[in-house]
Parts: structure tokens; sequence; C-alpha cells
């Protein structure tokens, strides 16, 4: 077990939880969407500024998936979709009261 460096500060941390959408699956630290039917999905570099959260844990369809709703993290340590960088995601998330320090160089 190698512990990751999400979190770079001590901004307050909301979590919710929610069902990964069918045909989905969500890894850890994945910038996710709500889609019409109120499940989760993976966000896609067409849909960035639909962001909603940052999953907590890796989940597939039909499975329950923790997800942060607030907090600062740095942006190397999400996962963000292929054609993306973390920096494409900070003012989305900053938004939401999700922080991403650290991005511009990523």
């Amino acid at each position: 077990y190698t512990p990751k460096m999400v979190h770079a500060g001590d901004y307050p941390i909301v979590t919710d939880s929610g069902t990964v959408a069918t045909g989905e699956t969500i890894v850890e630290l994945m910038p996710v969407s709500l889609g019409e039917d109120g499940k989760l999905k993976a966000i896609t570099s067409a849909n960035i500024k639909d962001v909603y959260g940052i999953a907590a844990e890796s989940k597939e369809a039909g499975e329950e998936l923790v997800i942060y709703l607030t907090g600062q993290f740095f942006g190397d340590a999400i996962e963000v979709p292929a054609g993306t960088k973390a920096a494409d995601f900070k003012a989305p998330l900053r938004k939401l009261g999700i922080f991403l320090v650290d991005t511009e160089t990523q």
C-alpha cells in the first residue's frame, strides 16, 4: 500500500454518495457528472462544465459511490480524461467548493 497525497489543505471536506450509471466505471479521484437520471457518470472532455464532484473511490455500474463535494486537492492527484489536464478543471470545480492547487504544470 502506497498512500496518495491528495488533500492539499484544510478546506472543509464534504462528501455525498450516489449510484454509478449503467455502463460506467468510475476510477478513484476522477471528476464525475450527475446524469439526468440522478446517476453518476465519468466526466469527459466534452462535459467538463457539468462536473459534479470527485470520486473518493473506484466503483462499477450499479454500485454506490462516495464523492467529494468540497475540499482542496493537488491537481496531479486527480484522474482526468484523455485530452484534458487538471488545469482544465480548476474553474469548474472552484464553483463547487473544490479547489485544485499546483495545476499550472499539469
